[in-house]
């Protein structure tokens, strides 16, 4: 019976052991990380690429939503591994390169109830830059980004926009805070990404040409810019960065991209 008794406890002794080294073996596996900041304009893209890159890949992708801005200023800064942009870099951002990720419009956004349908860009440049009114329509007040956003940078830039908005514009951090703000609102206009669109909001026609994939990708509506992966100047990527990098950079990421209402650039 003793003998019995030893030799069970020995048994329970070598499981405790194995599963000691095997705890001990899960605690040395873990995940690397990558960590990406930007644009929220470009937020919603890179967490489908991160989700679909951790399906196969033992790593933990983080997608911190900002502003343009504010993800290069990270990556100078040696915050993240890489940022997102919703524009061009600037040439007084130094330190840094941006690469093409693919192509977005910039949709004007209504309230569903709305019943404008078409705006010109004469039209919204004068609302955004003085208040005035859209004439014929129920569009009184415009609703915008704050400086810090790349979509706000290109819609500026592509209306032509050089001294500010009025004082009426209201001017928000986020895509989601512009889309919130439409939904409560019958008399007001706003600009967000394409790629952003939801159905609770309903995007207007520019000058007779709608926001629509084929038109960005022909260049008849005027409203487009690039997504941009900002990478820092001279430096390295971690190898698990440099993997993440790579896929989505590649031609097997697109069809993410353009599957998430994107336009390619391969």
């Amino acid at each position: 019976m003793k003998k019995l008794t030893k030799i069970l406890m020995s048994a329970l002794c070598i499981a405790a052991i194995g599963s000691s080294m095997a705890a001990l073996g899960g605690c040395g596996s873990k995940k690397e990380s990558i960590t990406v900041s930007g644009s929220s304009s470009v937020t919603p893209i890179m967490e489908k690429l991160a989700a679909e890159y951790e399906k196969t890949h033992d790593v933990r992708i983080t997608v911190n939503m900002s502003s343009s801005g504010a993800g290069i200023s990270d990556t100078q800064n040696g915050l993240n591994d890489f940022g997102m942009s919703s524009r061009e870099l600037k040439s007084s951002e130094t330190g840094v390169k941006g690469y093409t990720l693919c192509m977005d419009g910039i949709a004007l956004i209504v309230n569903k109830d709305c019943s404008v349908t078409d705006v010109s860009k004469t039209d919204v440049k004068a609302l955004y830059e003085s208040g005035t009114a859209i004439p014929d329509t129920s569009i009184t007040a415009a609703i915008g980004r704050d400086a810090s956003s790349g979509t706000r940078t290109a819609f500026d830039e592509l209306l032509k926009i050089e001294n500010g908005y009025a004082t009426s514009v209201a001017t928000l951090a986020e895509t989601g805070n512009v889309i919130e703000a439409i939904q409560g609102s019958t008399n007001s206009i706003g600009y967000i990404s394409y790629g952003s669109l939801q159905s609770t909001v309903k995007a207007v026609s520019l000058d007779g040409v709608a926001c629509t994939t084929e038109n960005i990708m022909n260049n008849t509506y005027a409203l487009q810019r690039p997504f941009v992966i900002v990478l820092k100047e001279n430096g390295t990527l971690s190898a698990a960065a440099q993997g993440f990098y790579d896929y989505i950079m590649s031609a097997e990421a697109q069809t993410v991209i353009t599957g998430a209402g994107y336009i390619s650039v391969k």
